[in-house]
């Protein structure tokens, strides 16, 4: 028996270029060149993208899956993050207004993973809301950039290979856009239109695709040019409850305490009328007795190494508790190319081109109490405000409470985004021997955030009274009554602070510029020896590139209004809030800024004089650079033998990479700009093991064992500081972090026991080596690599001699808070998945079909929550990885015939942690609920030319809840989106 590479023999390798050319029927239009075949029948749609992708699921090495498209510039959903959900152990996370954003992988999150275009890395910088993890810097992968119609095939590599590069612990991700030879030769040309819907924003938007090709013989060879563009507007709106945080009650200086209370909170203070009798200017002491001691006499108790809240603490309340309306307007634009030319059998070269862009304007209002985030110092804040009533539940959460002396606050906020990303790669091939191959691949990923506005605006109503929050009859929104008419521009003001410290409205500004180049180069010799044995060997070159500048500007102190100025002239109305939301009793209206009217008064963003505060801060930029030169070198074989029946193959290799990366900054040292730079250098040597066996009845059986590592995120390596010198605390990147490191091994059996069917079960394991996670701990400033000129604190103290008289010395001890590598931990999982169309019914029965996975994971990371000191040890926790859900679930049901096609897709994540908090201000966690995201397609094929669409995503409504702290489960946010509904066809010419 003749056989080549991964023991397949010929005939492997003929059914793997078999899947290949069915995916091209499946994928092509008819051939214009003989037009009686027009009306030929080919296999498209659903079912057969399905079939495509286990051909090549099955004859990979390793454990891999795949994703194809179901026609020409049509893949199966809309979002490509929505598409991976249905690979087994693969778990979505929504950005604003519910969309996919980005990925886990077997509970490793979206920076575990690294995504591929067209074969080399790309990252995608985005922005987005605070609660969502604001501005995207990190080397998570962002979907919503790309329209999914842009590319045909996309495949998730859950294993380690030689020849694959490094840097993934979760998955390596490859999208591939469409090329010419993936069509017949002659011209394809189609076309496509869609409406969408969005109940909760009430509009439509337009979604538009498109794709030509072409593929001639000439007497240079076969050549081929591909054309695809897709054009998409979306509106989307989310409403909702925010917390922003969970304070104690004695957090910010506390309340006010009852008259006659002692010890008396706040003390005395004349210039803010704090006296005896009253908490400020016109305000009594009107506290509770009752309601003061039960508030403050609770805290928190965790066991275990958990810390406990000093005594006295008390309950935990919204730091801001508000609701929210975010009303975003996104484009996308997205064009690619494709040029292949084939002059030989022997030669084939590839050259793939891309450019998108993605716009986004996002409009968020809010309605607050914003005093029980303030200081008595900063702006008259909790100190001066009054418990009356309260209520708590039996897991001590505080649900209910009423309040005198509250500062309520209508904020407004833009924020302008625009992302670029540019790419081109040149790839090829040429058999110098009809056993020697050579491979090349050289390309370069642009990708760029600007974000020319972001610009904030708050109206202030002072001092109000009988405000209260309550819980009790619907633990995710609460019933906020703001004591005041919030519908009323004349209950805010907008002017300069009292001198008492009152606060009348602030403005705050931003702008930023962030991003990456990416440059790959690398080569690629294969040896086929006999019909069992080849090797493999190559080189690869990296350059990364990661830059970000951020600027600031504001007034803390408001502005003076002009003569004639009131608050109606410069305010609109945010109206029909709460449709859809869970309870009743908010608010359906309130005054919010007109951002267009208020700059005709104030141009906050003209960064001039005459404005006082719209000055860029330039010694406040945030300015870092960091680099990475990355070289790698692979040896491999691929192998396949005979033991009897069962047919061995699969692959063993090494890989070798040295990674150089440097680390730079501007820092503000005694009042200017001066640069900071670190270098690190490793390198790590990566084995890997990939081995299938071929068992009678259909039955593989495949191992894989290796080593990955995980590199540090781009803004924790760069060596910004802050340092205040007063209270001895220092926040800093840290360019010497290692890489995160791991150990994998792989086992899973893939039983194909019908035509286009499979059933696959399989166990995996993690032994993390290393993890990285924010800690705070005590070492002497010296230690830090900073310079003393930063102990100036910008010119707060001096320097005589060369040694700066501060309240911290170079030799200092300070607590410093930065981004460290801990001792990691292991994370175990089995995922299960099938595959089956249901033909062995009868009838209109075997047109249905399922598609279902389930993936448990268990994972037990070391968490520092407290770094020793010399009078307290080191306190640790273990819990499970950040963005883990313990269970994922997918589930989608299907019809297709020769013209209809329709299927309806269910997705359950777990709860998973957002963030391990330790003993931080009393709570171990924040956590996101578990969800499950409903959604529905279906298609007609009215002629051979003409097909009609129809969509609808999140059918249920799925909203998205946020929770802080295992014990109390405190509701930190919940948002919801509303359904999408999508009507569009598609043409051939």
């Amino acid at each position: 028996m003749n056989k080549t590479r991964g023991g397949r023999g010929r005939q492997p390798l003929r059914l793997s270029v078999m899947a290949l050319a069915i995916s091209a029927v499946a994928s092509s239009a008819i051939a214009q060149e003989d037009p009686n075949k027009l009306d030929a029948v080919v296999v498209t749609g659903f079912r057969a993208s399905l079939n495509n992708a286990l051909a090549l699921k099955k004859n990979a090495d390793g454990i891999v899956d795949v994703i194809k498209a179901e026609d020409v510039a049509k893949f199966p959903d809309s979002n490509l993050a929505e598409s991976l959900q249905r690979v087994p152990g693969v778990a979505l996370a929504r950005g604003d207004g519910g969309e996919g954003k980005q990925i886990t992988v077997r509970g490793l999150n979206a920076g575990f993973t690294r995504v591929r275009i067209n074969g080399i890395e790309g990252i995608s910088a985005t922005g987005a809301s605070d609660i969502n993890g604001s501005t995207n810097r990190s080397r998570a992968f962002d979907f919503s950039v790309f329209a999914a119609e842009l590319f045909n095939t996309l495949q998730v590599r859950k294993t380690s290979q030689a020849d694959v590069e490094e840097g993934s612990l979760g998955a390596t991700v490859d999208l591939r856009g469409a090329r010419p030879f993936d069509f017949k030769t002659g011209q394809t040309l189609t076309v496509g239109f869609q409406s969408n819907y969005n109940t909760l924003a009430r509009r439509s938007a337009p979604r538009l695709t498109g794709l030509y090709s072409t593929r001639v013989d000439t007497p240079a060879g076969q050549m081929g040019f591909l054309l695809s563009a897709a054009y998409s507007e979306r509106n989307a709106t989310e409403e909702g409850y925010e917390a922003v945080e969970m304070l104690s009650a004695s957090a910010d200086g506390g309340f006010c305490s009852p008259l006659g209370y002692t010890p008396q909170s706040p003390a005395n203070d004349a210039l803010r009328g704090v006296t005896a009798a009253n908490c400020g200017n016109s305000l009594p002491r009107t506290s509770s007795l009752t309601a003061y001691n039960d508030v403050f006499g609770r805290t928190d108790n965790y066991g275990g190494t958990m810390a406990t809240p000093a005594a006295g603490s008390g309950a935990f309340h919204p730091r801001i508790p508000r609701y929210r309306r975010s009303v975003s307007q996104y484009e996308r634009l997205g064009i690619s190319s494709a040029f292949q030319w084939k002059p030989s059998s022997a030669t084939e070269l590839n050259l793939d081109m891309m450019v998108g862009t993605f716009d986004t304007k996002r409009y968020d209002n809010y309605i607050s109490a914003i005093s029980f985030g303030r200081t008595l110092a900063a702006a008259n804040g909790k100190p001066q405000t009054s418990i009356l009533e309260t209520s708590f539940n039996s897991n001590g959460s505080w649900e209910y409470g009423k309040f005198n002396g509250v500062d309520v606050r209508s904020e407004g906020l833009l924020d302008i985004n625009n992302t670029s990303f540019r790419q081109h790669v040149l790839s090829g091939s040429h058999k110098l021997t009809d056993s020697l191959k050579l491979e090349f691949m050289s390309g370069v990923s642009n990708n760029r955030l600007d974000s020319p506005m972001r610009a904030t605006v708050q109206f202030d109503a002072p001092n109000v009274q009988g405000f209260s929050f309550d819980f009790r009859q619907n633990r995710n929104v609460p019933n906020i009554n703001f004591g005041i008419d919030v519908a009323n521009p004349n209950s805010f003001t907008f002017g300069p602070t009292d001198a008492d410290g009152t606060v009348h409205g602030q403005f705050v500004g931003r702008r930023l510029n962030t991003g990456n180049v990416l440059r790959t180069n690398n080569a690629g010799l294969s040896w086929e020896l006999n019909d069992h044995l080849t090797l493999r060997g190559g080189l690869s070159a990296r350059d990364n590139r990661w830059d970000n500048y951020e600027i600031g500007s504001g007034a803390a102190n408001g502005l003076a209004n002009p003569a004639g100025f009131t608050m109606a002239s410069v305010s609109r109305m945010i109206s029909g809030f709460g449709k859809g939301l869970e309870g009743s009793g908010y608010p359906s209206q309130w005054v919010a800024v007109d951002l267009d009217k208020f700059r005709q008064i104030w141009d906050i963003e003209c960064n001039c004089a005459a404005v006082p505060g719209s000055q860029l801060n330039v010694l406040g930029q945030s300015n870092r650079t960091v680099t990475e030169k990355i070289n790698a070198g692979y040896l491999s074989a691929d192998f396949n033998f005979d033991i009897g029946s069962i047919v061995m193959r699969g692959n063993v290799g090494v890989r070798s990479a040295e990674t150089k990366a440097t680390a730079s900054a501007l820092v503000n040292v005694a009042g200017t700009l001066q640069p900071l730079t670190f270098e690190k250098t490793y390198k790590d040597t990566l084995p890997s093991f990939n081995l299938t066996a071929q068992l009678p009845k259909d039955l593989y059986l495949r191992f894989s064992a290796g080593k990955t590592l995980s590199r540090p995120e781009y803004v924790d390596l760069a060596p910004s500081a802050a340092v205040n010198t007063n209270a001895q605390t220092v926040s800093v990147g840290n360019p010497q972090l290692d890489p995160i490191r791991a150990k994998t091994y792989d086992l899973q059996a893939e039983w194909y026991f019908a035509k286009n069917s499979a059933l696959s079960a399989g166990v995996f394991h993690k032994k993390i080596e290393t993890y990285i996670q924010r800690i705070s701990e005590r070492l002497p400033y010296n230690t830090l690599g900073l310079p003393n000129d930063l102990l100036t604190g910008g010119g707060t103290c001096s320097i005589t001699g060369g040694v700066p008289a501060c309240p911290t010395l170079p030799s200092s001890v300070v607590t410093v808070s930065r981004a460290a590598n801990t001792p990691g931990g292991t994370l175990d999982g089995f995922e299960i998945n099938l595959q089956m169309p249901f033909s062995f019914l009868p009838g209109f029965w075997s047109n249905f079909g399922l598609l279902a996975n389930f993936t448990k994971v268990k994972s037990d990371i070391t968490y520092i929550t407290r770094t020793a000191t010399p009078t307290l040890p080191q306190l640790s926790m273990n819990a499970a990885l950040v963005g883990m859900s313990p269970n994922t679930r997918n589930f989608t049901l299907f019809y297709e015939d020769s013209k209809f096609s329709a299927r309806v897709s269910a997705a359950y994540r777990a709860k998973y942690l957002f963030n391990v908090l330790g003993d931080v201000n009393g709570h171990d966690f924040t956590f996101v609920n578990a969800s499950t995201n409903v959604d529905f397609s279906a298609s007609y094929q009215v002629s051979p030319k003409l097909k009609v669409t129809f969509e609808a995503a999140n059918l249920t409504d799925q909203a998205t809840r946020y929770g802080r702290d295992s014990q109390r489960d405190d509701t930190l946010l919940y948002a919801h989106f509303g359904r999408t509904f999508g009507l569009g066809m598609s043409y051939k010419f």
